[in-house]
């Protein structure tokens, strides 16, 4: 039980740190900086999500596989992957389009305003 907790846990905090560190910024204010918070906590939940899901894919292959039987993922077993592809896709994709639309919707820095 404490690794899947481990993966949601270090995922979500590298998914924000990365958003912080490489989205650009949003306006100042109240306004500008709650957008720029949730957008980071969004991009680090999805980042989250999608960890959990790659773990717990990976897990009922290795249940319905064993461990070193992964030359027949290609047979009967393919349908595991691709509900664990699906569900990744699906679920983190909703939250990245959540992130994506607080961001587009968001007051932007004024660049050329601030004297050089």
């Amino acid at each position: 039980m404490a690794v899947p907790v481990l993966v949601v846990v270090v995922c979500s905090v590298g998914g924000a740190l990365a958003a912080a560190h490489w989205l650009p910024g949003l306006a100042g204010g109240r306004v500008g900086r709650t957008a720029y918070f949730a957008v980071c906590g969004l991009l680090g939940a999805a980042l989250g999500v999608v960890g959990l899901q790659t773990y717990v894919t990976v897990k009922e292959l290795e249940a319905k596989l064993g461990t070193g039987a992964l030359q027949t993922l290609l047979g009967g077993n393919s349908r595991i992957l691709a509900n664990g592809l699906m569900s990744i896709l699906y679920e983190g994709g909703v939250i990245v389009g959540l992130a994506a639309i607080v961001y587009v919707l968001a007051v932007r820095r004024d660049d050329s305003a601030q004297p050089r």
